[in-house]
C-alpha cells in the first residue's frame, strides 16, 4: 500500500468569495474486485482542499474505477472514500453533492443548454430567479454568454464539453470528478481547454480529481500526479518529482519518453554508482529510497533531453564512454529528433536537441561521444 500526504501543498486555495470552498478527499486502503480480479487493490490518497489531482494510468490501471467509486457509482469491495469529515459508503449518489464531468457530456438532447446547466439546481429545489442567476454565471464562466437557448445538437464538441463543464461546477460542489472530459476532443482544442479548465479550477478553489491516460494532459493540469498500473498506487507527486525522480521503471517509462539501457552494477557509492554499459562505464545517480547489489543486473535511464551529443573526428580515438552513429534525423520544429546506435553494445535510443544547439548540427552517419550528468540518470533493477 503505498499512502501520500501531501504535506508541503498549500491547505486551501482561494475561492470566489476569497475563501476555499474546496473539500479533502481521502481514499483509506481502498480494494475493489471482481471476483478473483482486483480492479482497485490496496490504494490510499489524502487530496487537500482546492488541490487539483490527475489519476494518470493506462487502460485497466483502475483510475475510472476509483472515480465512479468516488461518484457513488460503484462500491468498493473494502476501505473507505472520505470527503471534509463525511464517509461516503452509505451515501447514495445523487446526496453526494460532488460535481462530474463525462467523457461523452451525457448532456440531454432535448434539452437547451441552460436547461442542461439548470438540471442539478432543479434536483436540488433552487427557485427560479436564483436558478437563472447561476445559470447566467456558469455560462459567463465557460465563455458561453449567448448560448443560453441553443441544443446540444448545434453546439461543437468543444462548446458541448463547457457545457458539461458549468453543469458540473453550477451549483458549486466542493469537488469535482472529471473522467477524461477532454479525450473526444481534437489536439489543439484538448489543449486550449486544459488552461482554461485548470483556471476556471483555481478561480473557484474546487477540489479536483481528473481522471486521465494522456501524460502530456496530466503534466500540463496537476498540482499532483497519481499513477496507477494494475489497480495500484505507483507513485503520487508534482509533475516535475515524477518526471525528474521516478520512483519504479513503470513511472520512468510511462511518464514522458525514457530511455533504457541494460547494464551491469560495478561500483557502488554514496550517491552514486558506475553501470557497465558493453565495454563503457557509465555514472547514474543511486536513488537512497532503491536497493542496488553490486553486479546485478540493472537498466539505466535517461531522458532523451538529457543526453549530450559532442562530433566525433575520423582521427580521434573514442573514450572510454560510449559511442554511437547517428541513423536517423526529424524535425520537430523546436526540436531535433536524433536517433544514436551503438555497436557495444548494439543499441538504439533516442536523443532530443534544441534546435539551436550544437547537436542540431549532426547529420546522419556521423560517429558521436555520449554523455549525461550522473544526476539525470536513474538506475533500475532488471527485475523491476
Amino acid at each position: 500500500m503505498v499512502t501520500t500526504h501531501p504535506s508541503h501543498l498549500r491547505s486551501s486555495r482561494p475561492g470566489l468569495a476569497g475563501s476555499a470552498s474546496g473539500l479533502p478527499v481521502s481514499i483509506i486502503s481502498v480494494t475493489r474486485a471482481y471476483g478473483p480480479v482486483k480492479a482497485v487493490d490496496d490504494v490510499s490518497l489524502n487530496v487537500l482542499p482546492g488541490e487539483f489531482v490527475s489519476l494518470l494510468g493506462p487502460s485497466g490501471s483502475g483510475k475510472t474505477t476509483l472515480l465512479m467509486m468516488l461518484a457513488g457509482f460503484d462500491n468498493p469491495s473494502a476501505g473507505q472514500l472520505v470527503v471534509g469529515d463525511r464517509d461516503l459508503a452509505r451515501v447514495p449518489a445523487n446526496k453526494r453533492n460532488l460535481g462530474m464531468v463525462f467523457q461523452r457530456y451525457a448532456l440531454f438532447p432535448h434539452m437547451t443548454v441552460s436547461g442542461n446547466i439548470a438540471f442539478p439546481l432543479r434536483m436540488r429545489g433552487v427557485s427560479g430567479s436564483e436558478r437563472d442567476r447561476l445559470v447566467r454565471r456558469a455560462l459567463d464562466m465557460v465563455k458561453l454568454t449567448g448560448y443560453a437557448d441553443r441544443m446540444p445538437g448545434q453546439l461543437s464538441g468543444g462548446q458541448q464539453q463547457r457545457v458539461a463543464l458549468a453543469r458540473a461546477i453550477v451549483f458549486e460542489p466542493p469537488v469535482v470528478l472529471m473522467d477524461e472530459p477532454l479525450g473526444a476532443l481534437d489536439k489543439k482544442l484538448r489543449q486550449h481547454l486544459q488552461i482554461e479548465i485548470k483556471e476556471l479550477q483555481e478561480r473557484l478553489g474546487a477540489t479536483v480529481l481528473f481522471v486521465t491516460h494522456d501524460q502530456e494532459e496530466a503534466l500540463t493540469m496537476s498540482d499532483r500526479i497519481a499513477v496507477l498500473n494494475n489497480g495500484q498506487l505507483m507513485q503520487c507527486g508534482s509533475p516535475q518529482d515524477l518526471y525528474d525522480r521516478p520512483a519504479n521503471a513503470f513511472v520512468a517509462d510511462f511518464l514522458g519518453d525514457m530511455n533504457f539501457l541494460p547494464g551491469v552494477s560495478r561500483e557502488i557509492g554514496t550517491g552514486t554508482c558506475r553501470i557497465q554499459v558493453g565495454s563503457a562505464l557509465l555514472a547514474a545517480r543511486l536513488p537512497c529510497e532503491r536497493a542496488i547489489a553490486l553486479n546485478s543486473r540493472v537498466r539505466i535511464a535517461v531522458r532523451p533531453e538529457r543526453i549530450a551529443l559532442s562530433r566525433l573526428s575520423g582521427s580521434q580515438s573514442p573514450g572510454p564512454g560510449l559511442t554511437g552513429t547517428i541513423v536517423q534525423r526529424v524535425f520537430h520544429g523546436a526540436a531535433i529528433l536524433l536517433m544514436v546506435s551503438t555497436r557495444d553494445p548494439d543499441l538504439t535510443f533516442r536523443v532530443v536537441a534544441d534546435a539551436h544547439a550544437a547537436e542540431a548540427s549532426l547529420e546522419i552517419g556521423e560517429n558521436v561521444s555520449v554523455d549525461w550528468s550522473a544526476d539525470d540518470a536513474h538506475v533500475f533493477s532488471e527485475a523491476a
